[in-house]
């Protein structure tokens, strides 16, 4: 099991930022936005090292796109992949916050890239723990690269070994 620590607790030099944390921090209609937005600000005061990934920017974009297209979709009564499909002003009006929360990461986090020993590392994680792919992916650049810290609102991450995962739930 993961070592979990609440949002008052001490914090680590370097922490990985899961995307359902940087989703609850940019969507006010989130649960738990609020405590996310405060506890960022308090990683950024105590200056941490703040990082993420490519699956950090993909399912945060995913989460902002599909959400645009789900609002557009109830309203007139269709499916949100229809609406991909016939209303492309749509998702390009959704890609300006998505380029403006990536610019807000790249501005506050930094980069971590998916080598091929985390490649490797996601499966060995998928099956020990049940992890889902992406999950997996998180965990295991994060590993890769020394980062043993997580700030996520995803409980499956606290079934890992081995790791520190800062949570309100």
């Amino acid at each position: 099991m993961a070592e979990r620590r609440n949002f008052h607790d001490a914090l680590e030099p370097i922490v990985y930022l899961n995307s359902s944390f940087v989703i609850a921090c940019w969507d006010d209609r989130a649960p738990f936005h609020f405590e996310s937005q405060t506890f960022l600000r308090r990683m950024q005061a105590e200056g941490i090292v703040l990082v993420v990934s490519d699956f950090t920017y993909n399912e945060v974009a995913f989460y902002i796109l599909r959400q645009a297209l789900l609002r557009e979709a109830k309203r007139i009564g269709q499916r949100w992949e229809n609406v991909l499909r016939t209303l492309p002003h749509i998702y390009q009006t959704a890609m300006n916050e998505v380029e403006n929360v990536k610019a807000e990461m790249d501005l506050g986090a930094v980069y971590l890239s998916t080598s091929e020993s985390a490649k490797d590392l996601a499966f060995t994680l998928m099956r020990r723990y049940n992890l889902l792919p992406t999950d997996a992916y998180h965990v295991a650049v994060a590993l890769d690269a020394g980062v043993n810290a997580f700030v996520s609102l995803d409980e499956d991450l606290l079934n890992v070994d081995g790791i520190i995962v800062y949570t309100c739930l």
